[in-house]
């Protein structure tokens, strides 16, 4: 039986998907993370920083970040 992998986004548990990317994940468990570059049609390439996470003290974009 394999555990259920979840973060926490503001105090929030988020479950998600192996290989899904943190805005990804968000948005499915029906959380925003403002963003102005990030379409799901495309490729993500983290270019505007605006949709930007901490992660174990390091800045990450969460388009790009799985």
């Amino acid at each position: 039986m394999s555990k259920a992998l979840s973060f926490f986004l503001d105090g929030r548990e988020i479950p998600f998907r192996a290989g899904e990317t943190i805005m990804d994940a968000a948005t499915a468990a029906g959380e925003y993370i403002p963003h102005l570059c990030h379409n799901p049609e495309l490729e993500s390439s983290g270019s505007c920083r605006i949709c930007t996470v901490v992660v174990d003290g390091r800045y990450l974009s969460s388009c790009t970040a799985p």
